[in-house]
């Protein structure tokens, strides 16, 4: 059977396609029970590696169940686990993602940025406070719903941290993005996956404050070079204050032990100011919550579903971005 047919089965109206990934495809759905338009992860066992298969997928089906936050992607069903094709459905982020979102609009505001930095730093506190490690993320992982709330998504790589006598068990497989990934997991280092995380936030955030990446990452060799010296570029336009610089350098820091750690991010002078909206046609600043948990949006046109994509280290942005 189809997977569209079978969709429809278990009460999903297929409506489109929404993107590709390395590990599935993402499609949108109306779902009779609840309702309103939902996102359907839907990964074919037959065409992703065996290691993703016995390594990668049980462990994200696991954690993705059990997280309940209001800036990560929520899940509400998974079925399919003893057939070929896995279906993970998810609340629907009408914006698409990040990446997306700065290659129409440019480098952001600042008080939009910080917006949507906090909400980024939120969620990976919580992540961090339940064990979890992302470990994958990147401007294409992090969605927007219709109110510009700011929601990760992707747990492919993602692991639960493993204590031994207090001291955490380090990681030792290279995932996610390498323009997202810290000195030591590009080095091949032993790495502690909380630390990593923060340096993939501070990533984010340059390229939210300048719609371009921090380090030239033509040749991974002398991405790490450049990464060590700790000699960040930050140019003159748009204007950026001393204070997001200050706070970018102090998050992408090569010494592990000289990194600032999420909480100290959230302490942050840059993130404590009280921003006033200037007059632009940017995502608002107001936090009206998640627009998933409204009421049932069935009416919605079509042309304005987004494309929310899984996780594809292999694209890039079309404009404003460069490729990475």
């Amino acid at each position: 059977m189809h997977y569209k047919a079978f969709l429809e089965t278990r009460g999903y109206t297929f409506k489109r396609n929404l993107g590709e990934g390395t590990y599935g495809k993402v499609v949108s759905a109306y779902c009779k029970d609840r309702r309103r338009k939902v996102a359907i992860k839907v990964i074919d066992k037959d065409e992703v590696s065996a290691n993703y298969l016995e390594k990668f997928l049980p462990r994200e089906m696991k954690i993705i169940r059990t997280l309940r936050h209001p800036n990560i992607v929520k899940t509400y069903d998974i079925f399919g686990l003893n057939s070929n094709k896995v279906y993970v459905v998810m609340e629907l982020c009408r914006k698409g993602n990040l990446l997306r979102y700065i290659n129409h609009h440019g480098a952001l505001s600042e008080p939009l940025s910080c917006r949507l930095f906090t909400q980024l730093c939120k969620a990976i506190k919580y992540l961090h406070k339940k064990f979890v490690a992302h470990r994958d993320l990147k401007c294409e992982n992090l969605l927007l719903d219709r109110h510009y709330n700011l929601k990760v998504c992707d747990f492919g790589f993602s692991k639960r941290l493993v204590y031994r006598h207090r001291n955490m068990v380090l990681s030792e497989t290279y995932c996610g993005s390498w323009s997202y990934a810290a000195p030591e997991v590009l080095r091949g280092l032993p790495y502690n996956p909380k630390l990593s995380d923060v340096w993939s936030m501070g990533v984010v955030l340059y390229v939210l404050l300048y719609a371009l990446m921090p380090f030239d990452t033509s040749n991974v060799r002398r991405l790490v070079e450049i990464q060590m010296k700790h000699k960040i570029h930050h140019p003159d336009v748009p204007a950026v204050s001393s204070e997001a610089k200050d706070l970018i350098r102090s998050i992408l820091h090569p010494d592990v032990e000289q990194r600032i750690t999420v909480r100290n991010i959230l302490c942050h002078p840059w993130m404590l100011r009280k921003w006033e909206m200037e007059d632009t046609d940017e995502a608002p600043l107001s936090n009206p919550g998640s627009s998933q948990e409204g009421q049932p949006d069935e009416n919605t046109k079509e042309e304005e579903e987004p494309t929310q994509e899984s996780s594809d280290p292999g694209e890039g942005p079309s404009t404003g971005v460069p490729r990475w």
